[in-house]
């Protein structure tokens, strides 16, 4: 992580969670009541970014297979395109793609100035962790359910939307294809 004075961690079933509030009953009610039974009952694995005070953000992962139907899409062309664009051989079957999804993430509320990146930085954390566990498991799309006040920042992180058909919802089914990254990878190691 790109921050100093911070600790950057797993949590684990003996963590002493300290005090976090992001204004959101739901992102502050997991951390503090679920994240630690998620993470034994391997649920989720929560990541905690902290300073000597309170913890300023966290995230949780899972793993994730994104499933695609005809019906997200607004045509069956439309729906033959997104297949074509996320698989480049020639048999097309597949209906459910390796992901991680990002569950929760959540930065406390402190000062736009004090808060800049972090969101940005935990969002790369999970690419880069995607990424090296290619070679073990593989792993094409990064998902999350965004909350309509956070669509615009996972817009600008390049996460697309995978239908229309839940415009206006609470959250909105969005994915990051981690392919061209890993195509980068490949062709600078090579």
């Amino acid at each position: 992580m790109p921050f100093t004075g911070f600790s950057f961690f797993e949590l684990n079933p003996t963590t002493n969670i300290k005090p976090f509030e992001c204004g959101d009953i739901d992102l502050n009610s997991f951390l503090n009541d679920k994240a630690i039974s998620y993470k034994k009952d391997l649920l989720a694995t929560t990541y905690l970014l902290e300073n000597e005070n309170k913890t300023i953000a966290y995230l949780s992962i899972y793993n994730d297979a994104l499933a695609v139907q005809e019906n997200h899409f607004a045509s069956k062309n439309a729906f033959k395109r997104w297949i074509k664009e996320i698989i480049s051989h020639p048999k097309r079957h597949l209906r459910q793609f390796p992901a991680i999804k990002i569950g929760r993430l959540a930065v406390c509320e402190i000062t736009k100035k004090e808060r800049k990146g972090i969101g940005k930085a935990l969002v790369n954390f999970v690419i880069d962790l995607a990424l090296e566990q290619n070679s073990k498991c593989a792993c094409q799309l990064l998902t999350v359910d965004a909350y309509e006040k956070s669509l615009g920042f996972y817009e600008t992180l390049g996460f697309k939307f995978l239908s229309e058909n839940d415009i206006g919802e609470d959250t909105r089914q969005m994915y990051y294809d981690l392919r061209p990254l890993m195509n980068t990878l490949n062709e600078v190691s090579s």
